[in-house]
């Protein structure tokens, strides 16, 4: 009976000057994540009791991709990744087995980790690592084996002789090793020629010392990708987007095509829900079922509810509720509400405000800084004019009100329930319920309006 509790240390301390970024190679995204949080996770998901991470002396942007079981561990200079993986020693106490990943192996599964400790466990080995035969071995060492099949070496690269260069068998950059045996062997290592230490030259003292080496492949290729630039990185995305589609289609979810669809890890779609090509849904956004959604539509960071449509649009950090039409060509921004059944059609911008129940604004309005009630029409060319050159200043309107074409709202300003201005309005004073507003100065009129007589078009 095995136990998969063990420690995990992620080497994530490298330049990564082939990314030609000034964002360390670990905190470079995929999908809305980095590639550090992904491994913290998959290794938190198989297991791992607590997650050593090692970083750079300068590591500041490292804090807000950790999980709650992540220990940084500095590596004041980089010295290679045996080096690196001693910087941890004085912290690690438990006797679990010791997993080293490196920390641009982002799409590895918790399965795959899972499966790395049972063979580690159940074999008894000293060390165990992961690799693959592929024929695409650029950047990759290779695996030695002597005739029997056993582990004896791992060859860089860079190190191989002509008669090496047919081995298939690569190595992927994740290891377990029993933490007894890992001090004092790293402590023996030999500096290369760039005076590093290596944590490959591991293998080869195991295989010496008659230590039993182990391996597994991994559950998918893609989980080996190693990420050593921008194109790397970019086909890495393709999996796991790719993945995060089919997913999501076999809950239910229907993606027009998934090539030109682009969903983030943390996004969450309701059964029955349509996403039209060219969407692009980032963030910690949800989005309830049967909606539709796109084509063209960016969503970032939002909630949206169940029977919303949302063509052609931008929704930006907002909650958009349910039986919802957006667009085409709208913008929602910056914390705004739109209630049910409420109609946002095309050029719309709407910025920090709440949009009642039933309320519509047709085309060609700018609403920012407004609470607006319910059931109220939005004439054309409509704006809140809500920046006086220092502060922002906020429109209410009440339920039930009409403001017509092209009126402009100066703010501060309170429109009362069931008022009506007129096409091309000035409104720069409260108006009180139950009033017609005309005109630039506006004049304001206070009497019921007669069934059909409204003032202004939508």
């Amino acid at each position: 009976m095995t136990n998969s509790n063990f420690n995990t240390i992620v080497l994530a301390a490298g330049k990564g000057t082939r990314m030609h970024s000034s964002i360390p190679k670990p905190l470079h995204e995929l999908c809305g994540r980095s590639m550090l949080s992904l491994i913290l996770d998959a290794a938190s998901q198989a297991g791992a009791q607590k997650n050593y991470v090692i970083v750079p002396e300068k590591h500041k942007e490292f804090l807000n991709h950790l999980t709650t079981n992540s220990i940084l561990v500095t590596q004041k200079e980089p010295k290679g990744t045996g080096h690196a993986v001693l910087q941890a020693e004085k912290q690690i106490n438990e006797n679990l087995p010791l997993v080293v990943i490196n920390g641009d192996t982002p799409l590895i599964e918790s399965k795959t980790l899972k499966k790395l400790i049972k063979k580690h466990q159940t074999h008894k080995a000293t060390a165990t690592i992961v690799t693959f035969n592929s024929k695409h071995k650029t950047n990759f060492g290779r695996i030695k084996r002597d005739p029997n099949g056993k582990i004896t070496k791992i060859i860089e690269e860079i190190n191989l002789t002509n008669n090496q260069t047919h081995i298939n068998e690569i190595n992927c950059g994740i290891y377990c090793f029993d933490t007894n045996w890992i001090w004092n062997s790293l402590k023996s290592l030999h500096l290369s020629t760039t005076n590093e230490l290596f944590i490959t030259d591991l293998i080869e003292i195991a295989h010496s010392q008659n230590k039993i080496v182990e391996s597994i492949e991994p559950t998918n290729e893609y989980e080996i990708s190693g990420i050593n630039n921008l194109m790397d990185l970019s086909n890495a995305e393709k999996h796991m987007r790719e993945r995060i589609n089919y997913s999501l289609m076999s809950k239910g979810v229907k993606i027009i095509d998934p090539k030109a669809t682009y969903i983030d890890l943390n996004v969450k779609i309701g059964q029955d829900t349509i996403i039209n090509p060219n969407s692009y849904i980032y963030g910690n956004s949800s989005i309830g079922e049967n909606c539709i959604i796109g084509p063209s539509t960016q969503i970032y960071n939002s909630k949206i509810g169940d029977n919303t449509n949302i063509n052609s649009s931008l929704i930006k950090n907002s909650t958009i509720y349910n039986y919802v039409e957006i667009g085409p060509s709208s913008h929602i921004r910056d914390k705004s509400i739109v209630n049910d059944n409420a109609k946002i059609g095309t050029n719309t911008e709407i910025k920090n405000s709440t949009i009642g129940s039933g309320t519509k604004s047709g085309h060609f309005s700018y609403l920012g800084d407004s609470k607006i009630g319910e059931n109220v029409n939005i004439g054309a060319g409509t704006i809140t004019c809500n920046y006086d050159g220092e502060k922002k200043h906020e429109t209410i309107i009440g339920d039930d009100s009409f403001i017509g074409s092209n009126s402009l709202l100066i703010a501060p300003i309170n429109i009362g329930k069931k008022v009506i201005t007129g096409a091309g309005s000035v409104v720069n004073k409260n108006i009180p319920d139950n009033s017609k507003a005309i005109g630039f100065p506006i004049k304001i009129f206070k009497s019921e309006p007669k069934k059909g007589n409204k003032i202004g078009n939508s």
